[in-house]
């Protein structure tokens, strides 16, 4: 017979009468040690350890030896389900912060040799708690503890296997997505890190991760060739693809398969920036999975400062400054509150910012700026003057973050959403935010700011841009830039050229409502208003007898270089059945308000809010109750 003589920790066989060795640690503190007995902690005695040690073939025998009580077999109607393979990653084991106001951290550090105290510039807050493979296993499935719960994780398991993981493009339209993702997405927010070249070695982990980079990659253009969920299946539009993806992604999330905390991290942020809600009741949805993946972040402690030799030091820097970024964005697009507060960050930010790559480096300048504006909108911050924020020249902020080099497409993406900010940057009394005319510096800010995104994205690199939701965004703030300018103005040349500019970014939004909410919502607003107001100038034209400009006016053509307003067409600008009419005809009647001959029954007030409430956080998170009322 052939036994099998266990071993301890450290390599060194168990012998009968061996008297067990202290760790180096506790040999210079002179201290009883137990690091070498984390066997007898864990309940396994010599002769379980011998059973573990079997060959290969005999697994379902060492697996039954290694516990107490036999496996609970799964539920009659379900197969068993493969678990997944486990990632040796440094970054699946991450530890778990524990702040020093916790009684659990005193105790801790005083039984547990193996904990490590916070080195942080701000003399240290806590400690790091390892956690071991199998424990953090145990903590993912915490929510099975009870029969009940065990029995819907296992039904939500067998979903996820049967019908979520099958939900991903076929290898050779990935490929083309994935290119995208890692020219035009991955250097602007690098979120995935370094599992977008070395994919991870759990399969459950791999398909979540593909399935996030064709979301990503989808609204792209040069993607529409390539949106199949099956090998043979058929093209399916943006909407249908993406919402396909997203489901399928929250599904596995909430099913509890993912045994590392830092990818789930990742996942919860990704999904958070790519998602797009498909109905009311997913308003909500982006900004909820942002702050799961804030509650995970500062779980495992990301948001305090580590060893500078510490492994995965500037991974987690650039982790956490994707997440720090993520916050700022939520609360520009959905009006809520910041959930990262520069007090509770032990890392100092212009440090983070400034080891970054220089694309993620000057995205991160820009968040920068709108952690500044933001501060303009929190309550009770509303002054009784106009206030401007400074902003830096941004050719001034590419050559500072060393991106000169960055391709095009990028840098325009970006100076989009630096003109977004710059709109953002003023404010003004609530008295005079609706008068005809604006503060100075308020109103040349925004209408150069709002003409640049709709050249930007219209005219000079249509198709080429990184479409992150920064985009559809941008644009309409520049169309409520231009609806103000419209809707206030007392000059009638100035409300045709808003009218013009109106009419072009919405055709803008036209072009993406396939994939963003929040252009479908805008379009739809935008649209009604412009039928609202050509019925208004045919009434005026014929109670006033000026000439008749409801007719339909010839169709612009363009000349051979010109380039059209959106790289999809011109969704409303070439509709040849569309009756646009002209402002021109009114300029015999300056006085003359058109807004005041709208339809009695047509909710202008409701347009009021919505599309000025773009300019001042007012309506961000309410888009969705605009989208019931609009269609």
């Amino acid at each position: 017979m052939v036994r099998f003589v266990g071993s301890d920790a450290t390599g060194l066989p168990l012998k009968r009468k061996q008297v067990a060795q202290a760790c180096a640690r506790c040999r210079r503190r002179k201290k009883r040690c137990f690091h070498n007995c984390d066997d007898r902690s864990n309940g396994l005695s010599p002769s379980s350890i011998e059973t573990a040690r079997l060959p290969s073939g005999d697994g379902e025998v060492a697996s039954q030896a290694l516990t107490d009580h036999p496996t609970p077999a799964p539920p009659p109607q379900f197969e068993a389900l493969p678990e997944p393979t486990a990632s040796p990653t440094r970054e699946e084991h991450a530890a778990r912060f524990v702040g020093d106001l916790s009684p659990e951290a005193i105790l801790m550090e005083a039984t547990s040799l193996c904990s490590t105290r916070d080195v942080s510039v701000r003399g240290g807050l806590g400690i790091w708690q390892p956690r071991a493979a199998p424990q953090l296993a145990k903590s993912n499935s915490a929510l099975t503890t009870f029969p009940s719960r065990h029995a819907v994780q296992d039904m939500l398991k067998a979903y996820v296997w049967s019908h979520c993981l099958a939900c991903c493009p076929p290898p050779s339209d990935y490929a083309v997505l994935r290119r995208i993702y890692v020219e035009k997405l991955d250097p602007i927010f690098p979120i995935l890190g370094g599992h977008i070249l070395d994919s991870p070695k759990d399969d459950i982990e791999e398909k979540v991760l593909q399935q996030i980079v064709s979301l990503a990659a989808a609204p792209d253009p040069e993607a529409t060739r390539h949106l199949r969920l099956k090998s043979e299946g058929a093209l399916l539009s943006r909407h249908n693809f993406c919402t396909s993806l997203s489901n399928s992604i929250q599904t596995i999330v909430d099913a509890g398969l993912f045994t590392d905390r830092i990818f789930l991290t990742r996942a919860l942020a990704a999904l958070s920036l790519y998602m797009q809600p498909s109905s009311p009741d997913e308003a909500d949805v982006p900004a909820l999975l942002s702050g799961r993946a804030i509650h995970q972040m500062h779980t495992l402690g990301l948001q305090m400062a580590s060893e500078d030799n510490y492994t995965n030091s500037q991974a987690t820097r650039t982790l956490f400054c994707c997440i720090w970024a993520l916050d700022r964005i939520n609360g520009a697009f959905y009006g809520r509150a910041c959930l990262i507060h520069e007090r509770d960050v032990g890392w100092n930010l212009n440090e983070c910012i400034a080891a970054q790559a220089p694309p993620f480096r000057l995205f991160l300048m820009v968040i920068e700026l709108l952690d500044k504006v933001i501060g303009l909108y929190r309550p009770g911050n509303r002054q009784e003057k106009d206030i401007i924020i400074e902003l830096p020249i941004f050719e001034q902020m590419i050559l500072d973050a060393g991106a000169a080099r960055v391709s095009s497409g990028c840098l325009a993406s970006l100076e989009i959403f630096y003109h977004s900010v710059a709109i953002l940057s003023s404010q003004s009394p609530s008295e005079n935010r609706s008068t005809a005319l604006p503060a100075p510096a308020t109103n040349s800010r925004r209408s150069l700011a709002a003409d640049r995104i709709t050249s930007i994205v219209g005219q000079e690199y249509p198709g080429q841009l990184s479409y992150f939701p920064i985009i559809p965004y941008g644009v309409s703030l520049s169309l409520s830039v231009s609806y103000r300018k419209m809707r206030h103005s007392n000059v009638p040349m100035y409300r045709s050229r808003g009218k013009q500019a109106f009419i072009a970014n919405t055709s803008l939004l036209k072009s993406l409502d396939d994939t963003f909410w929040t252009a479908k919502t805008m379009v739809a607003m935008a649209e009604q208003v412009l039928q609202e107001m050509d019925k208004a100038v045919a009434s005026i034209t014929q109670e006033t007898g000026l000439a008749d400009a409801s007719k339909r006016v010839e169709p612009v053509t363009r000349g051979p270089d010109e380039l059209p307003l959106s790289g999809t067409g011109d969704a409303i600008l070439d509709d040849p059945n569309r009756s646009i009419g002209d402002f021109s005809v009114l300029e015999a009647v300056p006085d003359l308000n058109i807004f005041d001959h709208f339809d009695p029954t047509f909710d202008l007030g409701a347009v009021d809010t919505a599309l000025e409430g773009n300019l001042d956080f007012g309506t961000s998170s309410n888009w969705f109750d605009w989208q019931q009322l609009w269609g």
